[in-house]
């Protein structure tokens, strides 16, 4: 069976149309998937004319689909497109998109999600605050046992804390998340990837694993009984390894993914790497999501300057992962 797979609109003045509509454009998706495009429908296409992307539309009909067309859920809505501004309009819209394809994937209309680039700056200002993606589909899954992951072709890296400032950082790490983040990447990547038995490495909050208590004492206290537990729990798990000299040495056999303190310390690392094919999974969650790492771009949207190498990589993904999911 082709999967079903719902692509989010993003924030309408960012480059999440562009690079959606930029992928599906590519020959080897024909016949790979049946895509749902959630969003107004004057957005695809005035995109799609835009940049002159040879594209077959038809309206959303959940009892058939032709082959080699693109779905649109259309949205109603009136608002012009103007690249690059911020607006609470434009946060909310993108919101309502990720909303849609939800219902889309829990009435089984749709196998999984492929979500655009959305602005945290919008969404607050359209009154959703949460720190993105992932906060707000554990909202609305009502699934608090999620954990971020970003993948490429050479890692994989989770997060204990994600967008939060450095300053908290350390006051937000404790023994019973550490464990919690441990135990959701690992069933994940059984659950998801059809990894039998997960090789996790846990990295460490300070320098050089806090040397002894020397550098801070995170290590001792906190990370540290972390990973005894989790072995406890005959969970594949090494460290806390220093950051530095872990990915200066890093070879991608020796371990399945990598747990990560916080946001720049595993993701600067997998950006180096990724060769704008870094994907952003949502582990934890009882359907597939996947998203491209990086963000709305405002500063090149509406230029055609948007590289859709990362939403490639994340529709690639899904595919994969609806068929795995599909095997089982």
């Amino acid at each position: 069976m082709i999967p079903i797979i719902a692509f989010t609109l993003g924030d309408m003045n960012g480059i999440g149309a562009e690079v959606i509509l930029k992928t599906l454009a590519t020959k080897k998706f024909i016949n790979s998937l049946h895509p749902i495009l959630v969003g107004p429908e004057y957005i695809w296409k005035q995109t799609a004319k835009k940049y002159k992307l040879e594209l077959k539309f038809s309206s959303y009909n959940f009892e058939s689909h032709k082959k080699g067309e693109i779905s649109i859920f259309s949205i109603p809505f009136l608002e012009k497109i103007t690249y690059g501004k911020i607006s609470a309009r434009s946060g909310a819209l993108s919101m309502l998109s990720i909303q849609i394809a939800y219902e889309l994937i829990m009435q089984k209309l749709a196998d999984a999600m492929v979500t655009a680039p959305i602005s945290k700056e919008a969404i607050n200002l359209a009154n959703f605050h949460c720190d993105g993606h992932t906060g707000y589909l554990s909202a609305i899954s009502r699934n608090k046992n999620i954990c971020m992951m970003l993948l490429n072709d050479i890692m994989r890296v989770g997060l204990v804390t994600t967008h939060l400032p450095i300053s908290e950082v350390n006051k937000n790490i404790t023994k019973s998340l550490i464990l919690k983040k441990i135990m959701i990447l690992n069933c994940s990547l059984q659950k998801d990837f059809n990894i039998r038995q997960p090789r996790m490495a846990v990295l460490s909050l300070n320098p050089h694993a806090g040397d002894g208590g020397v550098f801070g004492n995170e290590e001792k206290k906190i990370i540290i009984p972390a990973i005894k537990k989790a072995k406890a729990k005959k969970i594949n798990v090494d460290g806390p390894f220093p950051s530095d000299a872990f990915f200066a040495r890093y070879k991608p056999e020796c371990y399945d993914v990598v747990l990560s303190m916080y946001h720049d310390q595993g993701l600067i690392p997998l950006k180096m790497t990724d060769n704008n094919r870094g994907v952003n999974f949502t582990a934890g969650l009882n359907f597939i999501r996947t998203s491209p790492d990086h963000g709305t771009a405002f500063d090149i949207a509406g230029k055609g300057k948007a590289d859709p190498s990362s939403n490639t990589a994340a529709t690639e993904l899904a595919i994969k992962l609806s068929h795995l999911k599909k095997k089982k």
